[in-house]
């Protein structure tokens, strides 16, 4: 998978927790509709740009934006 393609993923990923305040990785793969390698890898990248944090609630992790986009 190319670089761009992760960072255009990542951008999908970004644009679904903005609307939603926070989601899980399956909700994130139904409104993206993207793949298990690409949801991880456009994570990744959103976390190595501190864009997201991760927490859990009720055994489920979540997901979602940090105040400093």
């Amino acid at each position: 998978m190319i670089k761009n393609v992760i960072g255009e993923n990542a951008g999908k990923v970004w644009k679904v927790l903005n609307e939603n305040m926070e989601s899980n990785i399956e909700e994130l793969k139904k409104k993206t509709k993207l793949k298990n390698d690409e949801i991880y890898l456009a994570l990744g990248w959103l976390s190595r740009e501190n864009k997201i944090i991760f927490f859990e609630e009720n055994s489920v992790i979540k997901i979602c934006l940090t105040d400093n986009e």
